[in-house]
């Protein structure tokens, strides 16, 4: 049975990411204060002192936990070699939260960095988790990857940003072993990395969860139908379902996409706000927007999706996905 007072939150990140996580933290502990507890793990895969002295400030001041695991003396006794090279533990590192996080935790709330927790996470947090190994929300991901990790084309395929983790089945069903031998089996080439590995070795084990726990940007972009033809996928949630989860989510997903990412120049996402009032709260409030990292291809379809007959942009996307099957 689940604690429902209190709260198991896994993070992971580098120097570079440091701040996104703190400021996603912050977001999700004053949007949660009902919890009794909160206990934020942090999977440290290179975090300076500077930055971990900022992360357990906002821990302190909202009186929660937080504690720190290197990531590389937890993964020092696993053989992540492919051949001659080594996979990175950074793309990797969910994979192993339940050989990293005490046996106490019997499930865990991951969440990437690039995340404002703007509502209430409970119902997710209680989500009846019996039959499954995770829960999720479903991501837009083309059939063409679908069928490259062994999937059939409609078998849900969820967004690895966010994820509830039943830690108790991954010891039990020792998922850790089985993930490191997908990843052999690509020789450390899986497509999209955990988020493939995971979908491929839980399969029908996976729980699809409303969108609103992981509002990804291309909802704001895409209606249900064009996501549902551009991604070359026959079922996706209803546009009612996305609607709601857009107007009122419970968790933001700056993803990469169209509409860029909060703390760069020229973003147009409609929620930025939300980013921006945590960012303002938090010890790097007087950090300048950093410049638009989207490639170019990515701008120019971006201009052309909004200035372009639907139609027209949805072939050409298309065509953008079929020259990059082409080069997989």
């Amino acid at each position: 049975m689940t604690d429902e007072k209190k709260l198991c939150v896994a993070y992971a990140a580098d120097d570079n990411y440091a701040k996104y996580l703190g400021i996603s933290m912050l977001s999700l502990f004053r949007s949660n204060e009902e919890f009794e507890e909160i206990e934020v793990f942090v999977l440290d895969c290179g975090i300076l002192k500077e930055n971990k002295n900022k992360l357990e400030s906002i821990s302190g001041q909202y009186d929660r936990t937080i504690i720190f695991i290197s990531m590389e003396e937890a993964v020092s006794g696993l053989d992540l070699r492919m051949g001659a090279r080594k996979i990175s533990v950074a793309s990797y590192a969910r994979l192993f939260l339940a050989s990293i996080l005490p046996k106490s935790c019997t499930r865990v709330l991951y969440l990437d960095c690039d995340t404002i927790v703007r509502g209430k996470v409970d119902e997710f947090w209680n989500a009846d988790m019996e039959e499954y190994l995770v829960a999720g929300v479903r991501d837009t991901v083309d059939s063409f990857f679908l069928k490259k990790i062994g999937l059939d084309e409609d078998e849900y395929y969820v967004n690895a940003g966010i994820l509830l983790i039943d830690l108790e089945g991954w010891r039990k069903e020792e998922l850790e072993q089985r993930f490191i031998a997908f990843i052999r089996k690509f020789e450390g080439n899986v497509p999209h990395h955990d988020q493939g590995t995971i979908n491929g070795v839980c399969r029908a084990r996976k729980l699809a969860v409303k969108p609103g726990f992981n509002a990804t940007s291309n909802i704001y972009s895409f209606s249900a139908k064009t996501i549902r033809r551009i991604y070359f996928m026959d079922n996706f949630y209803s546009q009612e379902e996305l609607d709601k989860a857009k107007s009122d989510p419970a968790i933001l997903h700056f993803t990469t996409g169209l509409v860029g990412r909060p703390w760069e120049e020229n973003c147009i996402h409609p929620m930025k706000e939300e980013y921006l009032k945590a960012a303002a709260l938090s010890p790097w409030k007087e950090d300048s927007l950093l410049p638009d990292s989207r490639k170019f291809s990515v701008k120019a379809f971006s201009w052309f999706y909004r200035h372009m007959p639907l139609l027209l942009s949805e072939a050409a996307y298309r065509s953008v996905c079929w020259l990059t099957h082409m080069r997989e």
